[in-house]
């Protein structure tokens, strides 16, 4: 049993909630009530759940040694040696198996994007993690193959702009975190951040904010959305994203936030709310 429960844990699977990048084409589609879509787009999801989780496990392996240094990462099972790194190795080449064998459920473009997400994160693991600002456009291209994945087994088309808004939006707050890990830990070889310094990622963020509201209005007003929903009350979710953002950037800059962003909008209020009124809003909006 405790086996068990330290895979699971090692698994991660309260940071399946990102997966949800899946589903965002289904639900901007209009498609929530298709079934052979939504069939395709939870198997789609799950595949990424499955995936993660082999990424999860592999980087946990290179990085028990600095992990013991971090005030948190050091209770890892990896880390903690609840789990050797060998066990974790193979755990993590049977979801990636498991992965690509639920992708294949849907159609080969979704298990071509499962595949490219699997080595682009090994690549980022084998070294790629170590160079600045390569290392974040690689976690937020992750979110992008997440999106992608969603269109494709949802058979959905998708705009360059919500592809662009996921991306923006994913590397907001990977650097987010990088920030949090400059103001918070103070041992140097504990840092995943190192080759960073506070006021250029404070900078950047300021400009993703931008850019993000910038990639998002120009979503839902363009001619392929509007014609899909015959108006453009989609672009009424917009001072939530707004809200949403600055919120953000607030609880980065001036409170050193920057950890999980899901646990980030569950503890503070203010941006559980936005979130909330975004969604809301969107349903009124496309469900109605």
């Amino acid at each position: 049993m405790a086996s068990t429960a330290a895979l699971i844990e090692l698994a991660r699977p309260a940071q399946w909630i990102k997966n949800g990048f899946v589903l965002l084409p289904l639900f901007f589609a209009h498609a929530l009530f298709d079934r052979a879509a939504l069939s395709g787009a939870l198997w789609a999801t799950l595949a990424f759940c499955l995936a993660a989780s082999a990424v999860y496990a592999c980087n946990d392996t290179r990085d028990a040694a600095r992990d013991r240094l971090h005030p948190d990462k050091q209770q890892r099972p990896v880390a903690r040696g609840t789990i050797t790194p060998r066990a974790a190795l193979a755990f993590s080449a049977l979801l990636s198996v498991a992965a690509l064998a639920v992708a294949a459920m849907t159609n080969a473009g979704v298990v071509a994007v499962i595949a490219t997400y699997l080595l682009l994160q090994l690549a980022y693991s084998q070294g790629l993690k170590r160079i600045a600002w390569l290392d974040v456009g690689i976690v937020a291209s992750g979110f992008a193959l997440r999106i992608l994945a969603g269109g494709l087994a949802a058979s959905v088309p998708l705009t360059p702009w919500i592809l662009a808004m996921g991306f923006l939006l994913a590397l907001m707050l990977a650097l987010g975190k990088r920030h949090g890990d400059l103001i918070h830990v103070t041992d140097p070889a504990a840092r995943t951040a190192a080759r960073y310094d506070v006021s250029t990622i404070e900078w950047v963020l300021a400009g993703l904010a931008g850019a993000v509201l910038v990639a998002y209005v120009f979503y839902t007003i363009s001619p392929d959305v509007v014609a899909r929903h015959g108006h453009r009350a989609l672009a009424w979710s917009t001072p939530w994203v707004a809200l949403g953002v600055l919120r953000y950037l607030f609880l980065v800059f001036k409170r050193g936030a920057g950890g999980d962003p899901s646990r980030l909008a569950l503890r503070d209020p203010f941006l559980l709310g936005a979130t909330l009124g975004w969604l809301l809003t969107l349903i009124w909006v496309l469900y109605r």
